[in-house]
């Protein structure tokens, strides 16, 4: 596909519908891949790089004033994005009384915040990082807030007792129990949302819990790290999110040298998390049990 005129107004910084009509562009012209959609009605060229400046940029254009940046906005604003595919709404709170309603593209809650739970990043307004994983918590699907909780603690925005600190200086709030049960649950080594998911899925379904990111040495040689393992039995799981063949071979021979110390690797992708996940709880269960681990 030949690539097209890109007016020059448009070429570095994210825009709105009306500022692409104002350069000549049509909303059926920015389906085309040389576009790329950041929320509901904003866009940046295909060829711009991600970047916090861009995110902050594309906040910018869409931000009522007196919004705060809240949830899983606030969280891909620290670099953690957590949003599902098509996800492009921009979520914020505004003080109690406000009029400013929810619309197309932005979700509007009221809240009223301390001082400590609103931080400014060049000029945009946002939820601190603890405030953030707090609201998740509490407020998200379990697995997607559990996905936003390992994200950002991951990332060492925040960590797991800041925010059992901020749980429980919060008791009078909507859902604070929610938030300390499911807290139990965060794991700040988890790589990505779809280990989170993965993991999930095998606790609810009764498997001890696994240890992540597990190291296996030859002696004091490092041979490879897996997403969860069981230590005792040696089993492990991988959940295969490798897009590129380099990564891909990289993946199986870091998994073959595992399996020839004796270690039983199963792969998941995502089709058999989402089309199958009962057999891959099976799968797992009959290698923790072949294994000789016992669990009530």
């Amino acid at each position: 596909m030949p690539s097209p005129t890109v007016p020059e107004q448009l070429r570095q910084l994210p825009f709105t519908l009306a500022q692409a009509r104002s350069a000549g562009l049509t909303r059926g012209a920015l389906r085309s891949p040389w576009w790329r959609r950041l929320f509901r009605g904003v866009w940046v060229h295909a060829d711009v790089p991600e970047s916090l400046e861009l995110r902050l940029s594309a906040l910018r254009l869409v931000l009522p004033a007196d919004a705060v940046v809240c949830g899983p906005t606030a969280a891909w604003l620290y670099g953690a994005d957590i949003r599902r595919d098509g996800d492009l709404d921009v979520h914020v709170y505004v003080p109690p009384g406000t009029r400013i309603r929810s619309r197309a593209g932005l979700l509007v809650s009221q809240a009223q915040l301390a001082d400590a739970d609103v931080w400014v990043t060049r000029q945009v307004t946002v939820t601190s990082a603890v405030r953030t994983v707090f609201d998740c918590l509490r407020l998200r699907d379990e697995d997607d807030a559990i996905v936003a909780a390992d994200a950002l603690t991951h990332l060492r925005c925040t960590t797991v007792d800041a925010v059992a600190a901020y749980i429980a200086s919060r008791p009078s709030l909507r859902h604070c129990r929610t938030a300390k049960e499911r807290l139990a649950l965060v794991e700040p080594k988890t790589e990505s949302p779809m280990e989170t998911r993965l993991r999930l899925l095998l606790l609810r379904a009764g498997l001890p819990r696994p240890q992540p990111q597990w190291e296996v040495f030859r002696g004091r040689t490092f041979v490879a790290r897996l997403d969860f393992a069981w230590p005792a039995v040696q089993v492990a799981v991988e959940y295969d999110g490798a897009d590129h063949w380099a990564r891909r071979r990289e993946d199986d021979r870091r998994r073959a040298a595992a399996r020839e110390l004796e270690w039983h690797v199963d792969v998941v992708s995502s089709d058999d998390y989402y089309q199958t996940p009962d057999d891959v709880v099976a799968m797992v269960t009959r290698a923790l049990q072949r294994r000789g681990l016992c669990w009530t």
